[in-house]
């Protein structure tokens, strides 16, 4: 098995490549760049060769560019299903001749881009996870898409497509076991987070991007009651839900609250929850300076290695 990781996702290949894991990177053009002069993006998957009849893992996060890293992934399985040997002859001209492809091409979205447009919410609007989910198997004809922690699981559509669901849930309870944190009570900051983590908490209503009002105190009141209490959500963005919850909690009398999350998505939201609550725990699937929980091992086990 060998791992691709494109661009935004090269921090977590590095640290498989530690872990023994075959890794084929790719390369820059010319001049040493990852896009051309007007912007747009150059793919090229160093040592391509070795991939002829091999399971090849196309590994990508959605951050922290969606649209351009969306681009680069469907260049790189461009490549991949249709891997070329280019000879330079004289000038411009080139003789070319066709690789054998792998044999089987599968991808890791470490965040999927594009995973809370999920449905059609209005009129004109149309549901592009789901389009990303069949460009990738209808057109690029991969048999296999893991997604960590994704926020359209369970949607009415996702039964139509070969989807594995990867939970970063052990990696940070693990984390939080070292440091000590073993019967805390565990609470979702909505109704979204309920369902995926299955554990109970708060409910929403958003009035703006940073605005949220939570209730559903009462169901909850009694237990964090002097606890240690885990906020647990999937993503972080402006972080107006969890800091809200954060100063709930503390208003029930909970000893101290604790943050966890998945995908760090906003650098401005990691801030404010630093500064909300006593601890945050928060993988690597994102690449930031906040990030205090590896998910290699979630990944190897999930691509049963």
């Amino acid at each position: 098995m060998y791992i691709v990781p494109t661009k935004s996702a090269e921090h977590v290949a590095k640290s498989l490549l530690k872990k023994g894991q075959n890794v084929a990177f790719t390369g820059v053009n010319k001049d040493g760049l990852r896009e051309f002069p007007d912007g747009e993006i150059y793919v090229k998957v160093n040592d391509v060769d070795r991939l002829c009849g091999e399971r090849v893992v196309v590994l990508h996060c959605g951050q922290p560019d969606a649209n351009g890293g969306l681009m680069e992934l469907y260049s790189v399985l461009e490549v991949l299903n249709k891997p070329v040997e280019s000879r330079h002859i004289v000038g411009k001209e080139y003789e070319y001749s066709s690789l054998k492809k792998p044999a089987s091409v599968e991808v890791f979205f470490l965040y999927f881009p594009y995973g809370m447009q999920d449905k059609v919410f209005e009129t004109g609007e149309c549901n592009m996870a789901e389009s990303v989910v069949r460009m990738l198997t209808s057109y690029y004809d991969v048999s296999k898409i893991y997604v960590m922690d994704a926020h359209f699981e369970g949607g009415e559509w996702t039964g139509k497509y070969p989807l594995v669901y990867v939970k970063a849930r052990d990696a940070i309870g693990d984390a939080m076991h070292k440091d000590g944190i073993l019967d805390a009570v565990m609470v979702a900051p909505d109704l979204g987070a309920q369902t995926r983590l299955d554990i109970s908490g708060f409910s929403k209503k958003r009035n703006n991007s940073f605005d949220v009002e939570l209730s559903g105190h009462e169901s909850i009141e009694e237990r964090v009651k002097g606890k240690t209490v885990v906020v647990w959500d999937d993503l972080i963005e402006t972080g107006g839900t969890m800091c809200k919850a954060s100063e709930s909690l503390g208003k029930m009398g909970a000893k101290s609250v604790v943050a966890a999350a998945t995908h760090g998505v906003l650098l401005k939201g990691i801030e404010r929850i630093n500064g909300a609550y006593s601890k945050l725990y928060l993988t690597n699937t994102i690449d930031t300076k906040y990030a205090n929980v590896d998910v290699c091992g979630v990944i190897l086990e999930a691509l049963g290695r």
